[in-house]
């Protein structure tokens, strides 16, 4: 595994924020060192946002079986992944991390990453997501709209002005956000009078956008598209549904400003919520979802990828829905609403501790580039 190396302060776990030192060290020698700010735990109503009917997880989770049996058996267009997608390691051999919905999940030896062992092919995944509403479902929904705006929009754009401004000495004015599901993102940076531009590849999400917030999402290839200079790129919640992640970070770094900065938010393999999903019949309608989810990164790998396509890292939030997961898995085990109920009680003071543990299933990496660190 690629050696990586925090310097952590023991206070680190007493705050909200603190800095570190991130050695990165490929053959036994440090290469390359990064003084890094460093955040864990996001307020976030869960229960608002998700809500506590466990029929609707199951639902759900029984329609994403339905779909990776479908995309998985169409076995003329899956191909056996030979090396990492991330840092190109050989793949053969490579151990099966977990299994959802009868697919494996293998990890790399090299960089930790860990990913679906034989993917669809890019034009299935493609089609998809191109066509499919129900996975765009949680990014079209009007009831929890403002409730998205406020507690996961507004926190995201107020963190990503912040570590911009510290560093460039000014507000970020632009952003190019890719795969901008419902635009959500991109009209919060609207309000804050940002000039902006959005990928998006369903159609459904697209439509969403413009009756919402009056946005035209593109539905191009952001890799081969004209766009920026930007001050901000964005992929929230990209790098996992795609076949080829390093593509889409080498196209950020020709598309920023001259002190512009990516920002990614990728799942964390490395987590009480994956380990949970890990379990003989765990119900999965999130995370680790083959249908969507055809990577998890772990933090190695996200730093990795990022160091080798000339990046920096320079900031790094922890958080995730884990407590929420082992509740809902718990309950539906054993005594369901009732049972529920009385679990969610736990879920802020134990997802404060495992965000500020790293033990989250959720990770936003700031980076610049290498020239401008």
């Amino acid at each position: 595994m690629t050696n990586w190396f925090r310097q952590i302060p023991f206070s680190a776990d007493h705050s909200s924020q603190w800095r570190e030192r991130w050695e990165y060290s490929p053959n036994g020698i440090t290469e390359r060192s990064f003084d890094v700010c460093v955040k864990a735990g996001k307020s976030l109503d869960i229960l608002s946002l998700k809500g506590r009917d466990l029929n609707e997880v199951c639902k759900y989770s029984d329609l994403l079986k339905k779909s990776a049996l479908k995309l998985y058996n169409k076995s003329a267009n899956a191909r056996t992944l030979h090396e990492c997608p991330i840092c190109h390691a050989v793949l053969d051999n490579a151990a099966v991390e977990l299994t959802v919905f009868d697919v494996p999940y293998v990890r790399c030896k090299r960089c930790g990453h860990v990913c679906v062992s034989a993917p669809p092919a890019g034009e299935v995944l493609d089609d998809l997501f191109t066509e499919s509403e129900d996975h765009s479902s949680t990014y079209i929904d009007r009831r929890a709209l403002e409730i998205r705006m406020a507690q996961i929009v507004v926190p995201k754009i107020d963190w990503c002005r912040e570590i911009f401004s510290s560093r460039a000495g000014r507000l970020p004015g632009s952003v190019i956000d890719v795969g901008a599901g419902g635009g959500h993102f991109l009209a919060g940076a609207l309000r804050c009078g940002m000039t902006v531009e959005g990928f998006e590849l369903s159609r459904t999400s697209r439509n969403f956008a413009f009756e919402a917030f009056d946005l035209h999402l593109r539905d191009d290839d952001f890799l081969t598209s004209s766009c920026g200079p930007t001050d901000l790129v964005t992929f929230w919640g990209l790098l996992e549904y795609v076949l080829r992640p390093r593509d889409f970070i080498a196209a950020a770094r020709k598309k920023l400003s001259s002190d512009g900065m990516l920002v990614i938010e990728v799942p964390r393999v490395d987590a009480l919520g994956t380990l949970v999903q890990a379990m003989e019949n765990a119900v999965v309608a999130r995370h680790m979802d083959p249908t969507s989810h055809i990577n998890g990164f772990s933090d190695e790998s996200i730093c990795t990828v990022l160091v080798e396509e000339g990046f920096a890292p320079v900031a790094a939030w922890y958080f995730g829905m884990d407590a929420y997961e082992l509740c809902i898995q718990i309950a539906l085990r054993s005594g369901g609403v009732g049972s529920f109920a009385m679990l969610a009680q736990f879920i802020p003071v134990v997802q404060q501790a495992l965000d500020r543990g790293r033990q989250c299933d959720d990770i936003i990496i700031a980076a610049v580039p290498m020239e401008c660190s």
